[in-house]
């Protein structure tokens, strides 16, 4: 990879992407894959999301990602499910460090009591939350919304509750709530790169509204190979000219606070 500002490559913190099951691997060589990947890439540190729809039980997940001192595993649960609280503590055995929500594709809002109870769970143990939050013809078929997002976060204070893909072309309504709402971060995994033109405009301006706090990165992976997101990410973040001050909070800084690494 070649860097495109002109001192020594970034360090970074991935705070958004998967294990990639395509070719029938185990998770062991899922995350000997993404290791590689990562190594190519000079990237210290990877949150990694369990989906429950992924091809390997929780406990091969758990045994294959948290076992590695450079990937942090967050537990995918669906609060509609009997015993979702208290399956946080079983993942806590397992060592799990946050937890992935994902209303769009398992089928729930964002405030539904539910989902605000295995929140709130989560924010007594310590834990992230990372919540879906892409607008596609799904999500808005739903009837969800940018305000189900916030109630969440005000309804769970005391949990750090991270919007993924910055609500996509709704990332202007998110920056404000965020702007009000001290626990409500967002990432800019996929949407960073799926969208061009104004919407990619308005996600750089929120950035920079926002000062860069409270803002991660993630790549979103496998949607693409962890070097072509890291290359491109960073060839947009000049060409909007951010300063390396600013890059660095988005690219490992926030994660560090984030995360308590």
């Amino acid at each position: 990879m070649i860097s495109v500002y002109p001192n020594a490559e970034p360090m970074l913190i991935d705070s958004h992407l998967h294990l990639d099951p395509s070719g029938g691997v185990t998770a062991a060589e899922a995350v000997a894959r993404l290791t590689q990947e990562m190594c190519q890439c000079e990237m210290r540190r990877a949150v990694v999301l369990h989906l429950q729809w992924q091809p390997w039980p929780v406990e091969e997940f758990a045994e294959a990602v948290n076992g590695q001192p450079h990937l942090i595993g967050f537990v995918n649960v669906d609060p509609t499910q009997d015993g979702a609280v208290e399956a946080l503590n079983a993942a806590v055995a397992m060592g799990f460090r946050g937890v992935k929500l994902h209303p769009r594709l398992q089928g729930y809002r964002p405030d539904d009591p539910r989902c605000v109870a295995v929140t709130r769970r989560a924010g007594t143990l310590g834990f992230p939350v990372i919540i879906d939050c892409f607008p596609d013809g799904r999500w808005l078929m739903a009837g969800l919304n940018v305000m189900q997002y916030a109630r969440l976060a005000c309804e769970a204070p005391e949990t750090r509750i991270v919007v993924a893909h910055a609500a996509g072309h709704y990332c202007m309504e998110l920056l404000m709530l965020a702007k009000r709402i001290p626990n409500l971060w967002w990432d800019i995994s996929f949407s960073w790169l799926y969208y061009e033109g104004p919407v990619i405009e308005s996600m750089a301006w929120c950035m920079k509204s926002a000062r860069y706090e409270k803002v991660l990165f993630g790549t979103d992976y496998p949607d693409r190979r962890l070097a072509e997101s890291v290359g491109r990410s960073l060839d947009l973040l000049k060409s909007f000219h951010v300063d390396e001050e600013a890059r660095d909070k988005l690219l490992w800084k926030n994660a560090k606070l984030l995360l308590g690494l």
